[in-house]
């Protein structure tokens, strides 16, 4: 009787370990709370929100790949956790949220024999980017002395230098390149689109764009004054 008891319970535990060798890593960043590097030298890489994560390991002495690779990825209480499932090479990982996703790996030969734990890589991941324009007024007249301001609203609002372009019905305009863009000097009627290209310092490849239409409406015409 004891052993039938005792084999289902075997089985289970079997099981049981089975899937925590196998479990996957948390995903998400190793560390989402400490700033953002000041410059894009001071870490591995910078990438934009949702880029993938790819990481290549060495290779044994002839240019062969070793047996085994076995990749670590530090979680958020800063405990290495191997990830089972990719023992290959090269290690990827779909960036999710903003932060630091931080790597180790230990490479294995044919014989078993182990390398030391590899230095740790940090990867950064930037926030998503996004931009939206605001205006005290969405028309003026075609009066070259008539202004309006736009003004970029970025998200993230802080922690992040941003770069400007602002744009005139697709055109870079020369200078512009601050948060905000006085429309001025306009004298023709016509609807304008003004448009701004915001990007990370950190890495320009991560961008976002919107744009505000201005419609310049023309002055009446100069009256004639009739009489009776």
């Amino acid at each position: 009787m004891k052993k039938r008891f005792l084999t289902p319970v075997l089985t289970m535990l079997m099981v049981l370990f089975a899937y925590i060798a196998t479990a996957q890593v948390t995903s998400g960043p190793s560390d989402a709370t400490t700033p953002p590097p000041t410059a894009a030298s001071d870490v591995a890489k910078v990438l934009c929100y949702g880029s993938p994560i790819s990481l290549s390991g060495p290779q044994d002495v002839g240019g062969v790949d070793f047996a085994k690779y076995h990749w670590y990825k530090i979680d958020p209480a800063g405990v290495k956790q191997e990830v089972t499932t990719q023992t290959g090479r090269t290690y990827t990982e779909t960036s999710g949220a903003a932060g630091y996703y931080n790597y180790q790996l230990v490479t294995e030969n044919a014989n078993g024999c182990t390398s030391p734990l590899s230095d740790v890589i940090k990867i950064f991941v930037l926030p998503q980017l996004s931009v939206s324009i605001t205006t005290p007024t969405s028309s003026m007249c075609a009066v070259a002395s008539n202004a309006t301001l736009l003004t970029a609203n970025v998200t993230p609002a802080t922690g992040y230098t941003i770069n400007y372009q602002w744009t005139r019905n697709s055109v870079a305009i020369p200078g512009a390149t601050a948060s905000t863009y006085n429309v001025t000097g306009e004298t023709t009627a016509a609807t304008i689109t003004f448009g701004v290209n915001v990007t990370y310092a950190l890495n320009s490849s991560c961008s976002a764009t919107n744009t505000k239409d201005i419609v310049i409406t023309p002055l009446p015409t100069k009256p004639l004054i009739t009489a009776n």
